[in-house]
């Protein structure tokens, strides 16, 4: 893993990391509970089954601990980097997620910047 440097804005506004974001196989990485909160949405923890819900309107997310099987609204699909756990911090591949929470995405390379637009 590396930091990424990437800044993501939602609806223009940028959100705040306490950990940075990573980079993994090329696939940027952030801490879940702030993309979710940045998004508006709520996240669920199942210690057990060691799984994340998280709900925004009617998209719902269900995520697995390293597992590269995601469900969108119970539909599973197949995903390059499965969520981490990185120093007690949970990460998640970016693109996926906000995707998976009805989000159109922006990437610029140049500037490393993701722009979220709800």
């Amino acid at each position: 893993y590396a930091k990424s440097g990437l800044k993501v804005y939602v609806n223009g506004s940028v959100v705040k990391f306490d950990s940075e974001p990573l980079v993994y196989n090329n696939i940027n990485l952030v801490p879940l509970r702030e993309i979710a909160e940045g998004m508006g949405a709520e996240v669920t923890w199942n210690r057990e089954a060691a799984t994340i819900g998280v709900q925004r309107g009617n998209h719902k997310i269900t995520l697995t601990i390293g597992s590269k099987t995601v469900y969108y609204n119970g539909k599973s699909e197949t995903v390059t980097v499965p969520p981490k756990v990185i120093d007690g911090v949970t990460y998640v591949p970016i693109q996926v997620f906000a995707r998976g929470l009805g989000a159109g995405v922006n990437y610029t390379d140049h500037d490393k910047i993701l722009r979220i637009s709800l």
